[in-house]
């Protein structure tokens, strides 16, 4: 009978004390697959969200993924998050590591070290909904199999200091496949314009090449678009211009995109450059006839004053687009917007310190 009464009470005192509390549970996520450098690299990040009240901090944790084996080897991690690696706020973990088996599995490990108290595992989903990023996991690709990448639920553990697992569930996998046997891809540069020149050996559910642009050390941007051929076992070969550059040096590369969604990057060996223009020169504004936009281009083979202006029939001046403006070598492009002019006949004028040049434009509204 007193031992009865005092399991009750101790019951008690434990839900008083929070030490009986209810089961954490997180979502573990894998997403942005990426396919890189000509098809050799494979990547993914993987990510934790809090889904249980109360607070829930990092400890030993283990991230499990299997795959076909002989699809990935040598995992390298491109980013870990600094929360929970050698250097955090709370010096509560050593470093990050990745590790890769030939029995066709690839883990992340984290290292709770006992000096801090860990780190409360966010409940904010962030950006994508998928919580926080824990790692960027990268490898190699050592076979086209379709890879079946997907959780080992068995050996992944969240668990907190204490070694007190969360209940984990689990979202996200890959079994994609490559899609595009690329042969090469070329560039050639004609003044301040670049072709650039691509073909295929095979296609399998090709939708198209998005062409990306970096300026220097700037970011990539999308620059055009060509339509893929779908399902092809011959020799495709694509082409597209990218014209009225600056001058300095460009980086190019495809991302390949398929009708699942899928997509891997192509990038071009080396980088293209444009020198300054040889000669002055006024292009041809395009297009011509106009309504209401068009562009005017120039080339400027010395730094100078530069003035642009537009003239009607009657020679009076109309507008402005460069007023004594001082410009380096270089190649430009100017727009132009003529909504509050009549239709008509005009006139556009470069002018520099040495010299100018004239040419004709129509606009039809």
């Amino acid at each position: 009978m007193v031992r009865g009464i005092f399991s009750v009470t101790a019951i008690i005192l434990c839900l008083i004390s929070g030490k009986l509390s209810a089961q954490h549970t997180v979502v573990n996520t894998i997403a942005n697959f990426d396919i890189t450098e000509n098809g050799t690299k494979f990547s993914f990040d993987i990510f934790t969200l809090r889904t249980s009240e109360g607070n829930f901090r990092m400890g030993n944790s283990s991230y499990f993924l299997r795959f076909t084996t002989g699809t990935f080897a040598n995992p390298i991690l491109t980013y870990v998050n600094p929360k929970y690696t050698a250097g955090s706020v709370t010096a509560s973990y050593n470093e990050m590591q990745p590790f890769g088996y030939s029995s066709g599995r690839v883990a992340v490990q984290l290292y709770y070290n006992t000096n801090g108290p860990g780190d409360i595992i966010t409940s904010e989903g962030g950006v994508q909904g998928y919580g926080e990023k824990i790692a960027s996991v990268r490898l190699d690709i050592m076979n086209l199999n379709l890879p079946d990448l997907r959780w080992d639920a068995v050996n992944t553990a969240v668990v907190n200091p204490q070694n007190q697992s969360a209940v984990s569930t689990f979202s996200g996998s890959y079994n994609g496949t490559l899609p595009v046997d690329l042969a090469g891809f070329t560039a050639a540069t004609n003044g301040n314009s670049v072709k650039l020149s691509w073909s295929t050996n095979t296609e399998e559910n090709n939708a198209g090449f998005e062409i990306q642009r970096k300026f220097m050390e700037g970011e990539w941007k999308k620059v055009g678009y060509i339509d893929g051929n779908g399902n092809s076992t011959t020799v495709s070969n694509y082409s597209y211009s990218d014209n009225h550059l600056a001058a300095g040096r460009y980086s190019y590369r495809l991302r390949q995109i398929d009708y699942n969604g899928n997509y891997e990057f192509f990038e071009l060996t080396g980088e293209v450059e444009i020198g300054i223009p040889k000669d002055f020169a006024l292009n041809q504004n395009y297009p011509n006839p106009f309504n209401p936009s068009t562009v005017i281009s120039f080339d400027l083979p010395y730094d100078s004053k530069v003035s642009l202006s537009i003239y009607d029939m009657r020679g009076r001046r109309v507008s402005v687009l460069i007023d004594n403006q001082q410009k380096q070598a270089n190649y430009y492009s100017v727009p132009l917007n003529a909504s509050s002019l009549s239709s008509g006949v005009y006139f556009y004028e470069l002018r520099t310190d040495k010299e100018s040049l004239t040419k004709k434009m129509t606009l039809v509204k």
